[in-house]
């Protein structure tokens, strides 16, 4: 009887195994969460709600080419302009943060952040929300390229004119 039951068990999981090895013919890689690279980038996004980059700049590459709404730069000018940002935003969040990083059957690796920015203009008062989405595209350790993508409008727009600093541009 116990060799019954045993090989009872033993059938199940090795067909519960050879399932779980399955691959649908859509599928093209592999998502995880809670890994090194998505961790990185979590990291990256927790400098900037803390305002400061210090050390961020060490997960790029030195060619790293960085995109804010299409507008290319380098990944320094943009950790800049977000930290510019300060001089006419107050309480600043991200908001429903959802981070993945993908590893595709050819190689390539992206991290995703999507996200809910907010913060409050100190021109008009008003609290602006904008749903944003950013990813970095890694080679082996470093990002080569990174990008951020959100409906400027409503930010430009409750910049307001600062006595500190003119309205920056992202």
């Amino acid at each position: 009887m116990k060799k019954i039951a045993f090989l009872t068990l033993l059938t199940f999981t090795l067909f519960s195994c050879e399932q779980a090895a399955e691959q649908s013919e859509f599928q093209v890689g592999i998502v995880e969460m809670n890994d090194a690279k998505s961790n990185a980038m979590k990291a990256f996004n927790d400098a900037y709600l803390a305002g400061d980059f210090a050390g961020q700049l060490e997960i790029f590459a030195d060619t790293a080419k960085a995109y804010v709404n299409g507008q290319l730069t380098t990944p320094e000018a943009m950790m800049e302009g977000f930290l510019a940002g300060r001089t006419h935003y107050t309480d600043i969040k991200n908001l429903n943060r959802a981070t993945t990083t993908t590893t595709y059957d050819n190689g390539r690796v992206f991290s995703n952040y999507w996200f809910v920015w907010e913060g409050v203009s100190k021109s008009t008062g008003k609290t602006v929300t904008t749903p944003a989405h950013g990813y970095f595209t890694w080679q082996g350790d470093q990002v080569v390229q990174v990008g951020y993508i959100f409906d400027s409008v409503d930010y430009v727009g409750n910049m307001g004119n600062s006595e500190e600093s003119e309205p920056e541009q992202l």
